[in-house]
């Protein structure tokens, strides 16, 4: 049997367990690694590209355009095929509550009304990492600008499909990432965004590669490559950089070999499991009109 096969077979053994492990929302306090020469372009672009970020680089690093000072938790251990910086990345949030943290995408603006220097929006994550505080409404979520905004309202969610639509403010200049209107299916590529390992959002992000992978269908997304926690409600994007799913977690844990700065050892789980787009877009569409305008966002505190 085939590796392909071996992951279908394990997977579907999963799936008829009464109770599957899930991965959790919850990050650890751990900043990216900052290692001169030792990180992906990605976050070296992602560093140049944004000249209020303050990070330890030299003119000299600056000037060659090559040079890499921050990786993503998981560098060197072989287990991410790690992808390009894009302006899509910018559409990706940090979720926290008492309960911890997670990762969310924007997925929405309503740009016809500006509230406190901004707009109402909304985000889009996993039901998991927002569940303790559904109604509570004491969300906060961070932009990679370092703008914060909280006591954030969920008004939407499916612990079933493990999906939440979370009301915020969004400042200017945060631009949403588009729904794609086309689901996955088996073989398509994806890319997998996530804060893992308490990554530091204004300093990276952990984009990674890989392929959807049976048993794939139109309302899950499979796709054989260890998650950390904390990617949790991650975008999935398609390789237009539409959102195709949310990252719900893996089913089995082991230690991959990630450490944190500290030595600490991460466990990771596997395989990658995501909502496909159609459970989201019937969730989106069926928001109220109340929800959707700035009407409602006396609530959200900046």
């Amino acid at each position: 049997m085939n590796r392909t096969g071996v992951v279908a077979l394990i997977i579907l053994t999963a799936l008829a367990l009464e109770s599957p492990i899930a991965g959790q929302g919850i990050g650890c306090p751990i900043p990216c690694e900052l290692a001169p020469g030792d990180s992906s372009d990605q976050e070296f672009a992602a560093i140049v590209s944004n000249p209020a970020q303050k990070t330890s680089l030299s003119e000299s690093e600056a000037n060659r355009g090559t040079s890499n000072l921050i990786k993503p938790v998981g560098t060197g251990t072989g287990l991410w095929n790690w992808s390009d910086a894009g302006p899509h990345h910018d559409s990706v949030v940090e979720i926290s509550s008492e309960a911890g943290a997670g990762t969310g995408v924007l997925i929405s603006t309503d740009r016809t009304r500006i509230f406190k220097k901004g707009h109402v929006g909304h985000v889009l994550t996993a039901w998991h990492v927002i569940k303790n505080d559904i109604v509570n409404g004491k969300l906060r979520v961070r932009y990679r600008n370092r703008a914060e905004t909280r006591d954030c309202t969920v008004v939407k969610h499916s612990e079933e499909k493990d999906i939440a639509i979370v009301r915020v403010w969004v400042p200017q200049g945060i631009r949403e990432a588009r729904l794609a209107s086309v689901p996955i299916e088996r073989g398509d590529q994806l890319e997998l965004v996530g804060l893992g390992g308490g990554t530091n959002l204004a300093n990276c992000v952990r984009a990674f590669k890989s392929a959807a992978s049976p048993p794939s269908s139109a309302e899950k997304i499979f796709a054989d490559v260890p998650l950390l926690p904390g990617d949790s409600g991650g975008p999935i994007f398609n390789s237009r950089h539409e959102v195709v799913g949310v990252i719900s977690g893996g089913w089995f844990w082991w230690d991959g070999g990630v450490t944190a700065p500290d030595g600490a050892i991460m466990r990771t789980t596997w395989p990658a499991r995501a909502s496909n787009v159609a459970p989201i877009q019937r969730m989106l569409d069926g928001l109220n009109p109340s929800t959707i305008v700035a009407d409602a966002a006396p609530t959200l505190v900046r």
